[in-house]
This record gives structure tokens, C-alpha cells and sequence, in this order.
């Protein structure tokens, strides 16, 4: 392997400074120095991994992804039951809040000022996790688990603005969620509803 390849102790070394740094400073007052003094490299080094900050915030945020989604498809290997591949995706997604508080503040408030890069990830990212989950609807409905008269793709975005809200929550008042509970309880709001089934009193 190269010394420069993605994947080696130093190259990693320099996504998690960046995104340490962009989170504490935000983008703008994030210079390349900065990211470079926390990694513990010259400046230079910077530019023999990435050819610029946009190009090494992009990387951090493919790799994060990438790493999530690898996470999905492993545990899907020995998880069949529709539901519960849901609950999985939606306790994943909400434990990366606590796993990686910067990822989290980074994602939830720096990348969405940027048309640029709101554009990038839901090309790549979102589109991703959509569909993961509208198949997972789809066998659901194959399977008569699941209404076959709901839209696959509304129940996707339905899922997704609802974690990524509590996701945003989290960042700007400080609560902690537990990634498990609060994931049935999703699964519980999307699937069911919230009707008590009873007439009004």
C-alpha cells in the first residue's frame, strides 16, 4: 500500500482532525493549518493525501458513510425479520450521534450550509439510505408485513427527516438519546401511528 493511500494510520489521522477542528470552528475559520496542527503533520502533508479542505471534508464524510452502510450489510447477513432490519438502520443512524459527536455537528450544521455539499451527499449518501431501506419496505410489503398501499419511498424520507431530526436535536440542546429505544419508537410512530384505536370520549 502507499504511503499516501486512503486507509493508513496517517491518512485517517487527518479526516478525524478535520473533522474535529470543522466542528469546533466551523468551515470558514478552519484553515488547512489547523487541520494539519491537530493531526500532528506539517502542513504540506495535507496536500499529499488531499488536494484541498473541500477535498478532505468530502473524504471524512464518504468514509463515515461508507462505514455505516458496510455496518448494514454485515448485520442483514443474519437479520431477515423486515422490522427489525428497520429498527437496526434507525439505531444505527441515531447512534452516530454519540459515537462521533463531531460527525454529527459537522453533518448537521456545516454541510447544510453549503449548497455544494448538501448537493454531493444527497446524491451519493442519501440516495443510498433511501433505497437500503425501500427495499427493505418492499419485502416487507412482499411479505404482508407492511401495508402494500404506502409509498416505499415516502416511508424512506418519513424515516430518515424523522432520526435526522432527533439527530439535529441532540446537536443543538445537548439531549442524549438511546439509540435503541428511541429506534423502536420510530419504527413503533412510522409503522403504527399514534391512534389509541379508540373512539373519543
Amino acid at each position: 500500500m502507499s504511503t499516501t493511500a486512503p486507509g493508513n494510520e496517517k491518512y485517517q489521522r487527518i479526516l478525524d482532525a478535520a473533522v474535529e477542528v470543522i466542528a469546533e470552528n466551523g468551515y470558514f475559520n478552519s484553515p488547512v493549518s489547523a487541520i494539519a496542527a491537530r493531526a500532528g503533520v506539517a502542513d504540506g502533508t495535507i496536500y499529499l493525501y488531499f488536494r484541498s479542505k473541500d477535498d478532505v471534508l468530502r473524504a471524512a464524510i464518504d468514509a463515515n458513510f461508507n462505514r455505516f452502510h458496510q455496518r448494514v450489510v454485515e448485520r442483514f447477513e443474519t437479520l431477515d425479520d423486515p422490522r427489525a432490519q428497520l429498527e437496526y438502520i434507525a439505531e444505527l443512524h441515531l447512534e452516530s450521534g454519540s459515537t462521533n459527536r463531531s460527525m454529527a455537528i459537522l453533518m448537521q450544521t456545516e454541510v447544510r450550509q453549503s449548497a455544494k455539499f448538501i448537493a454531493e451527499f444527497s446524491h451519493h449518501h442519501l440516495v443510498k439510505y433511501i433505497q437500503v431501506v425501500r427495499e427493505v419496505v418492499r419485502r416487507g410489503q412482499a411479505q404482508g408485513l407492511i401495508r402494500k398501499d404506502v409509498s416505499d419511498g415516502i416511508v424512506a424520507h418519513c424515516m430518515f427527516g424523522a432520526i435526522d431530526e432527533l439527530l439535529s436535536s441532540a446537536v443543538f440542546t445537548g439531549r442524549v438519546y438511546d439509540a435503541k429505544t428511541t429506534a423502536v419508537q420510530v419504527l413503533d410512530v412510522l409503522l403504527n401511528g399514534i391512534t389509541s384505536g379508540r373512539s373519543p370520549e
